[in-house]
């Protein structure tokens, strides 16, 4: 059976929107304490421009390729050890 895989959109490289490519990637599993979320919709919100630019002071450290997003609504599909409550 095929590896479940995932879409998702990565920063190749710092500067504009060319930077940024879709990518199928392994469908990750929920660690001890995680949860793992089925996203139904994101986006994209000043924040990650300015991380997309390299302009953003927290994440300046942080070197391509990965995956922009934070803002997400989904469901919760699968929950890692120890999680309870959901």
């Amino acid at each position: 059976m095929a590896e479940p895989r995932n879409q998702v959109v990565q920063v190749r490289r710092f500067g504009g929107p060319e930077g940024l490519e879709v990518v199928e990637v392994p469908l990750p599993t929920a660690g001890r304490g995680e949860v793992r979320v089925r996203v139904l919709a994101s986006g994209l919100e000043y924040t990650d421009v300015t991380i997309r630019r390299h302009l953003y002071p927290q994440t300046s450290a942080r070197r391509p390729p990965f995956v922009l997003g934070y803002d997400v609504v989904g469901e919760i599909d699968q929950l890692g050890d120890g999680v309870s409550g959901f």
